[in-house]
């Protein structure tokens, strides 16, 4: 094996490497090269696998080499002229810089990494708006949550279930088989991580046996999915959402900037209306702090919220002016620009 790669593709893709890698388990901090019908690049988080086609021409060769992430990175130059050098003539490999050489013993294994290559075309997508919506959905879950992505009617839908509170988003694209997919949390962060360093514009999006394909350009991401039930939203939630009162971005997330300070991890607050203005009150032991936000000529409510997970959410919506109304004892703000909603249930 012997092949060469510019200083700046190498440095891409080890970037792109450790993103679809995460950190969260260490021991898929790798990546690996092969030859299938050309010269590939692998990475994967144990649910989300990438593989890179590469257009150099090489000889074929056998067998796997395995590479750890941050040892490659090690040889990342400033100098986007020069290459990136990788060779071997058995187990070992060597990867060489104009000044530095990194080997690797017994870098070589057998067996090809295995994921769904084939996949029924479904949807395509403009990728920064198709990676903004999952960004946006996933803002207020965690660990253990899922994403859902799923068709209805012309349009593509993704969703979460934060709690008591639905984000939701929708792509007008119409999809060509009806499909479901339930993404793990921490693999949708690494797949929305990853799509954000791609210049690519369009993504197209395809169902496999058991997996969720991405292809993008010569990267094709393979993900696996949960047959976990979402909750059946309300059938506003697919409705064009008319009305409400406009409320200006900067002033929430500047009260929510301060509360934040001032609240420990997990704690919630209330935001509340009386039809004149919007405050939000927070308790916690002795302290008491309230914040108003400003003049509100709408509907009276009271909602309870996670200031942190309410400020992330916020923080994504693309629009200067965010919507508030009452619907079915759901207190909705809305994007309606970028058709982003959040949900969330009203005291009663």
């Amino acid at each position: 094996m012997n092949f060469q790669l510019a200083s700046s593709d190498f440095a891409k893709l080890i970037d792109l490497f450790g993103r679809v890698s995460g950190s969260v388990e260490p021991s898929f901090r790798y990546f690996q090269i092969y030859y299938r019908r050309g010269l590939k690049f692998f990475a994967t988080d144990g649910c989300m696998k990438l593989e890179f086609s590469s257009g150099l021409s090489i000889t074929p060769f056998t067998g796997v080499f395995s590479i750890p992430i941050d040892y490659a990175r090690v040889l990342k130059s400033s100098d986007e002229e020069s290459n990136i050098i990788f060779s071997s003539d058995g187990d070992n490999i060597e990867i060489r810089t104009d000044s530095e050489v990194l080997t690797l013993q017994k870098a070589r294994g057998e067996n090809i990494p295995s994921m769904e290559r084939k996949f029924e075309y479904s949807s395509r997508f403009l990728l920064k708006e198709f990676n903004e919506s999952l960004n946006f959905v996933s803002a207020a879950s965690q660990e253990g949550d899922t994403i859902e992505i799923f068709s209805k009617g012309n349009e593509t839908v993704l969703a979460a279930s934060a709690g008591r509170a639905i984000l939701l988003s929708m792509l007008r694209n119409e999809p060509r088989t009806d499909f479901h997919f339930s993404l793990q949390y921490v693999t949708t962060r690494h797949l929305v991580k990853s799509l954000e360093l791609l210049s690519t514009k369009e993504l197209d999006a395809g169902t496999g046996i058991s997996e969720l394909g991405l292809k993008a350009g010569p990267l094709l991401f393979s993900i696996c999915t949960d047959e976990t039930g979402f909750p059946v939203p309300p059938a506003f939630l697919f409705k064009e959402v008319e009305g409400g009162v406009g409320v200006q971005k900067r002033a929430l997330l500047s009260a929510l900037r301060k509360i934040v300070r001032l609240s420990k991890q997990g704690f919630s607050i209330l935001m509340i209306s009386d039809k004149k203005r919007i405050r939000f009150f927070l308790k916690a032991g002795s302290l008491r702090y309230e914040c108003e936000i400003g003049k509100f000529d709408g509907e009276e409510f009271a909602v309870q919220v996670d200031p942190r997970k309410l400020q992330s959410v916020l923080s994504r919506m693309s629009n200067s002016t965010i919507y508030l109304l009452i619907r079915d004892d759901y207190l909705l703000m809305v994007d309606k620009k970028s058709r982003m909603h959040l949900f969330v249930p009203v005291i009663k």
